[in-house]
């Protein structure tokens, strides 16, 4: 918990300095590349939150992989962490840096997981029923998940609609254990 919240107060530090300086699209596509890289480089994560590697290892090798690929802000906001013995909390810093920059910007990520991929028509539906809750823009991530066998689970901030298949099997399979069922004659 103690770790979130100093990466909560990184990135508002951050996003705060961006938005003085009017840099909060730049910030907000570093934030984006730099949450790519991390997700694609394990080798990278670990160099990064390991005690072992020294500070000015670990700025060479930051300098290295994204050099001149960040904003000016960004990068000198990386080198800082860096210095401050910080760059463990990279990771959590730019997943809570893109958080706050989509509340900055009034905009509502909604997670739908179904079955089979979803529809064009399906997906413009769903958007309108948010669009409905949610006066914002909404950023929308599909994810097919088979095992639910059907219907879908939408999350929309810290609600969530399960309406699969599965959660309906589980509930009725409770309902027939719980209660005693006999027929009539």
């Amino acid at each position: 918990m103690a770790t979130a919240r100093v990466a909560a107060r990184y990135a508002k530090a951050l996003l705060s300095l961006a938005q003085e300086r009017n840099e909060l699209d730049v910030v907000g596509a570093d934030l984006e590349r730099l949450q790519v890289l991390l997700s694609e480089s394990r080798d990278l994560v670990l160099m990064l939150q390991s005690p072992v590697v020294k500070s000015d290892k670990k700025q060479a090798v930051l300098d290295a992989v994204l050099g001149g690929k960040l904003g000016e802000l960004t990068a000198g906001y990386l080198k800082i962490l860096v210095a401050k013995g910080r760059e463990g909390l990279v990771v959590d810093m730019v997943a809570e840096g893109q958080r706050q920059l989509r509340v900055l910007r009034n905009i509502q990520e909604v997670s739908v997981t179904t079955a089979v991929p979803l529809t064009d028509d399906l997906r413009s539906r769903i958007l309108a029923q948010v669009a409905q809750v949610h006066k914002g823009e909404v950023e929308m991530k599909e994810l097919v998940d088979p095992d639910i066998l059907g219907g879908y689970v939408l999350q929309l901030g810290d609600q969530m609609i399960d309406a699969s298949v599965k959660r309906q099997i589980k509930a009725l399979g409770r309902e027939l254990t719980e209660h005693d069922y006999e027929p009539e004659l």
